[in-house]
């Protein structure tokens, strides 16, 4: 009869149990990786005992938008110190205390391994190296580091080619009609009405045209002072030709030339009746125009710019400043005889080792002796108290000159983290497929080694060598600062050979692509990667792994032994915890997430209306059987 209760008992017992974790699991819908139990009953000796299990299921991951909120995708589990012990949670519930400690509701702080960005370490642990806490301090600074590569790469254009700079004047300096003797024998004998005339033809610039005869009075004459002196005796008494043409004595030679100052005027020498055209020195018909292009040889007072003749000790006063900027101050002072010639001689010593002058087309050029960018200047004007009157052409900068440079520029850390701006200039040279290269700093830092170079390229426009100049095999930089000394290799190449600098008949690209100096930053957020790696982001735009959580897995979960709601210890049912990153442990970390809980609420009030109606029945048979015991003790009786 005992037996009999027994069973009945053992049941009322076992399905009342099942009635509480049925009720637990239902009271955990919401908690965040709770893992359901089930009970399964066996019969034991002729009795019914219920055997709890807990269902280690996958629970659908819900986004939460909290950072330190982690789910797991996978059959692993968070590894926890509680202080005394290792925990080992799905609830990935966790905050930052105020010691920056990763924890879960608890307090139990979430554990793996961290990287100590202070000491520039990239160093992680791994399932072979001792867990630590979890500590994401948010004033966590990220050291300076001293820059020591620069990577260039992009195109140098082939076609890319100097300029050099031409000052000239805006128009040409143009001359007199003028026309020149062939040589007198003196002295001279003039015969009255048989060797005493010649014409003289003038058409000026408005369309007038004069035809005059002039008639030289009979005598001799002993030089061409004389002669001169007497045609323009003739000249002054003819209306048509006074102010308008004149003879002049050049260096012994007889000269006739304009004087109206125009172009277009025409002077023609024709045979007189009783001709002396011969014996001056000029043929008839004998012509000449003005302005036309000046030359080299045209002397100064037969230019049309003069309008009365300078004189010996009139002066032109040159300033300006040359290619390199330095000022040019110098004077030409006229001398009788004088031609543009002797003008350009001033102007080449004036500008000499930097420019030279010449007459081209008429037009006073000053061409610098280098290709490049250029100060030059030049001005040229009549100094004051002059005899003679000249209107000069103005200069103007025809050709700006131009070096054919492409720079680039990269900013570089020193070990303070300070900034500097590192400007490369790279020239193209006449040398096919070779460039010259310097490098300059724009502040208080200096230069001492490896400040330039070459760059050659082959004929298929391919990199053939970069080099220093002196001997040097990097940029050598002292940031002024107080900061060490950066010594900076500069490539011309990737380090993996992929890409490098380039020379095609193309538009320059060339660039700094990557530096690898960065100035100090403060963490400024933080995110966790689905193999669990922490990853900061800083003030300074770096981004570096912090950390990386350790997750653990077993061989049999459901043996854990549960203390609190969603923590779990080790058992002998268990086995031991394999710890390691989540990618080793075929799992998958979601950051901003949580996993939710595996209950099934209709599974739950199913088996919670299977156990109280077993239960009922259990209460039954005990009632039966309670019945039956008084019965039999009646009869007894």
């Amino acid at each position: 009869m005992a037996l009999s209760f027994a069973i009945p008992v053992s049941a009322l017992n076992n399905h009342q149990k099942r009635i509480e974790l049925l009720s637990e699991n239902i009271a955990n819908l919401n908690t965040p990786g709770f893992k359901g139990k089930r009970m399964t009953f066996l019969e034991t000796l002729g009795s019914v005992a219920g055997v709890s299990q807990f269902e280690f299921k996958q629970g659908s991951i819900t986004f939460t938008g909290r950072p330190t909120d982690l789910g797991i995708k996978g059959n692993s589990f968070f590894l926890l110190d509680s202080g005394e012990e290792k925990v080992y949670t799905r609830a990935g519930a966790f905050e930052l205390n105020e010691k920056g400690e990763l924890v879960n509701v608890d307090g139990f702080n979430v554990q793996g391994w961290m990287n100590n960005i202070s000491a520039n370490s990239s160093s992680l642990g791994s399932k072979s190296t001792k867990v630590e806490d979890i500590i994401i301090d948010p004033n966590l600074v990220m050291p300076a580091k001293a820059t020591q590569n620069a990577y260039l790469s992009g195109n140098l254009n082939s076609g890319l080619e100097s300029i050099t700079e031409v000052w000239e004047t805006g128009s040409a300096y143009t001359t007199k009609a003028t026309l020149l003797s062939s040589g007198i024998t003196f002295p001279l004998a003039v015969n009255a009405g048989v060797d005493d005339e010649f014409g003289l033809d003038l058409e000026d610039s408005l369309g007038n045209n004069f035809s005059e005869t002039i008639t030289l009075t009979a005598g001799s004459y002993a030089d061409t002072d004389a002669v001169v002196t007497e045609i323009n005796s003739q000249i002054a008494s003819n209306a048509n030709l006074t102010g308008k043409v004149e003879a002049l004595n050049s260096g012994g030679t007889l000269k006739f030339r304009t004087i109206d100052g125009l172009a277009d005027t025409k002077i023609t020498l024709q045979s007189g009746t009783t001709d002396v055209l011969g014996n001056l020195g000029f043929v008839s018909g004998a012509s000449s125009t003005s302005g036309a292009n000046a030359t080299t040889l045209t002397q100064i007072n037969d230019l049309l710019q003069v309008t009365t003749d300078m004189v010996a000790g009139d002066a032109l006063d040159i300033e300006g400043k040359d290619s390199a900027g330095n000022t040019i101050t110098s004077t030409y002072t006229y001398a009788d005889g004088n031609t543009l010639q002797d003008i350009v001689d001033v102007i080449d010593t004036a500008y000499a080792g930097y420019g030279d002058a010449d007459i081209i087309d008429g037009k006073l050029i000053l061409t610098d002796d280098l290709a490049g960018d250029s100060d030059t200047q030049i001005s040229i004007s009549a100094a004051s108290g002059n005899t003679g009157l000249v209107t000069l052409p103005s200069f103007i900068n025809s050709d700006e000159g131009f070096t054919g440079t492409v720079s680039t520029s990269v900013v570089i850390y020193d070990s303070l983290g300070d900034n500097h701006n590192l400007t490369l200039d790279f020239e193209k040279t006449e040398n096919p497929g070779e460039w010259l290269w310097s490098a300059s700093a724009s502040g208080d830092e200096t230069i001492t080694a490896g400040s330039s170079g070459k760059v050659l390229f082959d004929s298929s426009g391919a990199l053939v060598s970069f080099s220093f100049d002196n001997g040097a095999t990097s940029l050598t930089l002292d940031p002024g600062n107080g900061s060490d000394s950066l010594d900076i290799n500069i490539h011309a190449a990737s380090e993996d050979g992929t890409r490098s600098i380039s020379q095609f008949q193309s538009v320059s690209t060339l660039q700094v692509t990557d530096q690898d100096g960065i100035k100090s930053g403060r963490l400024d957020s933080f995110s966790i990667d689905t193999d669990g790696s922490i990853l900061g982001a800083f003030t300074n735009g770096q981004e570096t792994v912090l950390g990386q959580l350790a997750v653990a897995k077993f061989n049999n979960p459901s043996g854990l032994k549960k203390i609190g709601q969603s923590n779990f210890t080790t058992t002998d049912d268990s086995g031991i915890a394999l710890i390691g990153k989540a990618d080793s442990q075929d799992s998958e970390i979601k950051s901003e997430s949580l996993e939710i809980s595996t209950v099934d609420i209709a599974d739950q009030f199913t088996q919670l209306i299977e156990a109280q109606n077993a239960y009922q029945a259990a209460a039954k048979v005990i009632n039966t059987f309670e019945e039956v015991a008084d019965q039999a003790a009646r009869l007894k009786r």
